[in-house]
């Protein structure tokens, strides 16, 4: 039996300002991907842009741990334009 690779996707996300982008990866690195998931996650940030890389073997759980984080920074967003920050 011959192992998976390792598939790799990286997002960027920019936001209008380097302080949201700071704000953005403090916020988020609190959670990390639950143990058993396979997949690891680094988030970090340049200039005024999120830089999230997904690593995992399964396609399936990359695509569901994607759309749970992006669901994340969209209720963030939304946070910063209700309160104006």
């Amino acid at each position: 039996m011959t192992d998976q690779p390792i598939k790799r996707i990286t997002l960027q996300i920019p936001f209008k300002n380097e302080e949201q982008a700071i704000l953005v990866t403090e916020i988020l690195n609190v959670d990390k991907e639950l143990k058993g998931s396979g997949i690891h996650r680094n988030i970090n940030f340049e200039d005024n842009s999120l830089l999230v890389t997904f690593e995992g073997v399964e396609y399936k759980k990359l695509r569901v741990s994607i759309n749970a984080f992006l669901k994340n920074v969209l209720l963030i967003v939304k946070t910063f334009n209700t309160f104006a920050l």
